[in-house]
């Protein structure tokens, strides 16, 4: 693994090693090249997934971030060889206001699905995708529900099932008494 890791960060700047797994990030523009030259120069032929992350301080549901952050997507990619346990992840941000970014259909054909889930729960425009359609939501349904900032109706009118009142333990209820009597 540490030598592989040595052959990428020769190639790759912004290149770490965090629990065997290499990550690189890399400008938005490189995002197509960084991926052919990953499965054509490094042998890493499986894609493995791609998701995103909602950079926000706009939080509908849940806690905003503990420090402010710019807003922004993360895009992020898992690739691997098929020999043995070389894992990568790539990634790249795209600004909110504007989100696209190419597709990488053509060099990995199984981003297909990912690039059109990532579309349809974010809003993120994968240009040159041959077919960037729905694959969950119905027609006419308006919003990408993988937002922080996308306000989900169902959780006002039912509370969300994890969120329960947890007794507190026998020791934090001001009692000396031992839980045995």
């Amino acid at each position: 693994m540490e030598d592989f890791f040595n052959k990428i960060k020769e190639s790759f700047t912004n290149t770490t090693l965090e629990f065997e797994t290499i990550n690189i990030k890399v400008d938005s523009i490189d995002w197509i090249d960084t991926h052919k030259k990953l499965k054509d120069g490094f042998n890493l032929k499986f894609f493995s997934w791609l998701s995103a992350v909602d950079w926000d301080n706009d939080v509908s549901v849940g806690e905003a971030p503990k420090e402010s952050v710019s807003p922004n997507f993360e895009i992020i990619t898992c690739l691997s060889d098929l020999a043995n346990t070389n894992l990568i992840t790539v990634s790249t941000k795209i600004d909110k206001s504007d989100p696209k970014i190419e597709s990488l259909v053509e060099i990995y054909g199984g981003a297909n699905w990912h690039e059109r889930e990532a579309y349809e729960m974010f809003g993120i425009n994968f240009e040159n995708h041959p077919n960037l359609e729905k694959l969950y939501l119905p027609d006419g349904y308006e919003g990408n529900p993988m937002l922080k900032s996308f306000e989900l109706i169902s959780r006002e009118v039912k509370p969300w099932p994890g969120e329960v009142d947890v007794e507190g333990m026998p020791e934090e209820s001001g009692s000396d008494k031992s839980p045995d009597g």
